[in-house]
């Protein structure tokens, strides 16, 4: 049977709970957090704890766990600079958790050891403490490495005892508890989870069902069956009532299943299967749920339901395929079995096949290996060849010793030998197996029906507590109904009257508190009336003097356009007139946004969509270019304040006022695009760019002192932003990126 472990996650242990990284923003802010020059105490606590929280994302994903590693080496490359040795020892951790979680934790025990060294002697306690733990986790759970984790963890638990951090020991002492079950020290796995247990209940702390889960198979694993079932029954009791919805809930359920399994009991069996398999549909975690599929089809096999049993087979493979050594096996068997007792030997010879060719393949396990030969040996009596049952019935027999079974396999394979010796004609052996058979059989049956006789008293001895708790009760809850009724009687009168004559006072005084109540309102409403008049007037006439502020300056400025047309009349001069007609471009782009806050209720706000397609419009018309120069606008609906519309406008006129002159000589054909856009965080990009024969050579934009370039870039300083312009032989490109101030008022 398949018990899907639940593991605690020592993490919490480590650190505290720190906000997951979770866009490419963080990514962002990682990068500029990296490039940040100062070395400095607040900076290096700053990179610990975001790379903490790359390495602590649900996924781990290889950018994330390079980002960990990024981290720590800066880190430590800061903490040199200024001799923090504290920080170099904070370093030396982040790196050891970035090689754990990035799955080789082997390799980080270097940087763990350097950590214990360091942060002993310069960390805080709780420093300390992680660093152990941190070490512990670089050593594996086999039987070389576990003496040595266990005794790291066991000295991260007493540290935090000695410092009062209680709830931290005692989920350490239950992690400890669960690594010693896992590898069969029962004895002392009991001891520790004891401890964590007396801790949890001392600090009150509710979250008990993972505890009383692991017990539970300790218990199970050491033969008490009782107190493996009824701590089991408790975390399904307290998970239940704290309302469990993680994987662990899963776990729980399985375990009782296997309680129940392990005594016959297939109908309850099946009931916490069940359970478990729609927990973990509910989480899509298809491991456990093909999991408790298996788990299912051996509980109908064994109730005689072979084709139902069939049926979950199938299904838990179309989930994809099973992978392990222990689910292929129990997968293999299982189709093997069903198809035997239902006859089809010729369905069955394949799972055979299988199981041959896995056991050729070599298994690790040898406990899965003695199973393997003893469903190879019934297929191969089955089908009457008992000669090549025998070899895998010797083999079994050679590594018994070396490999302890329970009563059930041990009467399984004395049953299979007898049948082997019987048919072969080797009687004396086929006697000898037989007893051995029927003895087996017999403990296995007592074992069988003494456990379940200790189920029934324990199902009793909890239905018998639970009824003597509700006749406690009802007999306490009818002695104080009792108790109050002759209160009631004696004080219902002379509370009534109390009442009465407490209700006849409360209403005179609320009637004459509404009285005064409501003179005084009318009163300030009368007041407030007034002031709202006031006020709206004075609101009215600020919007109507802004308005004709607006007016007159796009009024001006018309007149001051106006007369530079008429200077150039009378100039000869083609660069004085080229200057007079580009000033009169840059006085356009300015009155055209007094002339749009005009018109529109939003007198601190411009639509830079509708500006710069109308300011675009006419920078066409003026350069009077036909359709040799086309425009490709891509703008996104945003308002700005008129302090950065007009800047952007005029860095805009001044990037297509040098597109028509320069871009396109010869009237040559081009297209000019412009692109104006703002993210979520605000962040504007104005992008002017065309395909034209781009800038000469020569030309350096940032040593120009031409009065555009030097305009544009001043402009974009106004703006707080930053100006880029690229060249090649595609085109211009200019770049202004700058923060959107925030507006008060939206139309």
């Amino acid at each position: 049977m398949i018990d899907s472990r639940w593991k605690v996650l020592f993490i919490c242990l480590l650190m505290p709970a720190y906000a997951y990284a979770q866009s490419d923003t963080d990514v962002k802010k990682a990068n500029e957090l990296l490039r940040n020059s100062q070395a400095d105490t607040a900076t290096i606590a700053r990179m610990l704890r975001v790379g903490e929280a790359f390495l602590d994302k649900p996924e781990s994903r290889e950018e994330d766990m390079n980002m960990g590693f990024r981290m720590a080496d800066q880190m430590e490359a800061r903490s040199r600079q200024i001799n923090y040795t504290r920080g170099l020892g904070l370093s030396k951790l982040l790196r050891a958790k970035a090689f754990r979680e990035s799955g080789r934790a082997d390799q980080g025990r270097a940087s763990s050891k350097e950590a214990v060294l360091l942060l002993t002697q310069y960390g805080t306690i709780r420093e300390k403490a992680e660093a152990i733990i941190e070490l512990g986790g670089t050593y594996s759970n086999n039987s070389n490495d576990l003496p040595r984790k266990i005794e790291l963890y066991q000295q991260g638990a007493d540290i935090y005892l000695e410092n009062g951090d209680d709830l931290s020991a005692a989920k350490l002492k239950e992690f400890i508890g669960d690594l010693m079950q896992v590898n069969g020290d029962y004895v002392h796995a009991q001891e520790v989870l004891e401890e964590a247990l007396a801790i949890y209940k001392k600090k009150g702390y509710p979250r008990l069902q993972g505890l009383y889960s692991i017990l539970g198979e300790v218990y199970h694993g050491s033969n008490n069956f009782v107190q493996s079932l009824r701590y089991n029954l408790l975390a399904v009791e307290t998970a239940e009532k704290l309302d469990e919805q993680g994987p662990l809930m899963s776990t729980i359920y399985n375990r009782v299943g296997l309680n129940y399994y392990s005594v016959h009991y297939y109908d309850q069996a099946l009931d916490y299967f069940n359970k478990a398999l729609a927990h973990a549909k509910s989480l899509h975690d298809t491991g456990t749920v093909k999991a408790m599929l298996l788990n299912i089809s051996d509980a109908l096999r064994l109730r005689g339901a072979y084709s139902r049993s069939l049926d979950t087979l199938r299904i838990a493979e179309s989930l994809g395929a099973i992978s392990g050594e222990m689910e292929t096996v129990q997968a293999e068997i299982s189709y093997l079995k069903d198809y035997l007792a239902l006859h089809a030997f010729q369905k069955a010879a394949p799972h055979y096949e299988k199981l041959k060719a896995i056991l050729e393949k070599g298994i690790i396990n040898r406990g899965i290996v003695q199973a393997v030969r003893l469903a190879i040996a019934f297929y191969l009596q089955e089908v009457g060849r008992f000669q090549d049952a025998a070899q895998y019935l010797a083999a079994y027999q050679q590594d018994m010793k070396e490999v302890p079974a329970g009563l059930v396999r041990q009467a399984e394979a004395a049953y299979l030998a007898f049948r082997t010796d019987s048919a072969l004609g080797n009687l004396s052996a086929a006697l000898s197996h037989f007893q051995r058979y029927k003895q087996l059989s017999d403990s296995v049956t007592s074992t069988n029906q003494s456990k379940q006789l200790d189920v029934l008293r324990l199902q009793f001895e909890t239905e018998r507590k639970d009824k003597d708790i509700q006749l406690l009760t009802q007999k306490s809850v009818l002695q104080e109904v009792s108790l109050q009724k002759e209160k009631v009687f004696r004080n219902v009168i002379m509370g009534s009257i109390c009442m009465l004559l407490l209700i006849l006072a409360l209403l005179y005084n609320r009637y004459r508190l509404k009285k005064k109540t409501t003179f005084r309102l009318e009163k300030q409403q009368e007041a407030i009336n007034t002031q709202n008049e006031l006020l709206q007037k004075l609101v009215n006439e600020k919007e109507w003097l802004l308005k004709e502020i607006h007016h007159r300056v796009k009024n001006n400025l018309q007149i001051i356009i106006s007369l530079l047309n008429t200077q150039s009349l009378y100039l000869d001069n083609a660069d004085a007139i080229a200057a007079i007609k580009n000033s009169q471009h840059r006085m356009y782009a300015m009155s055209l946004i007094h002339q749009r806050l005009y018109h529109t209720d939003n007198l601190g706000a411009i639509d830079m969509n509708w500006y710069i397609r109308e300011l675009a419009g006419f920078m066409q018309e003026s350069f009077d270019n036909g359709s040799r120069i086309s425009f490709s606008i891509n703008s996104d609906v945003m308002l700005l304040d008129v302090v950065q519309a007009v800047p952007l406008g005029l860095i805009l006129n001044e990037a297509v006022s040098n597109a028509f002159k320069y871009a396109f000589p010869g009237n040559q054909k081009g297209a000019v695009t412009i692109t104006c856009q703002k993210d979520d965080a605000q962040c504007c990009s104005l992008i002017i760019s065309d395909n034209g024969v781009g800038l000469p050579a020569h030309f350096v934009p940032e040593e120009s002192r031409s009065l555009g370039m030097s305009l544009m870039k001043g402009l974009a300083e106004q703006l707080e932003g930053t100006f880029n312009i690229k060249s090649d032989p595609a085109g211009v490109s200019i770049q202004v990126l700058f923060l959107a101030r925030s507006i008060n008022q939206v139309n």
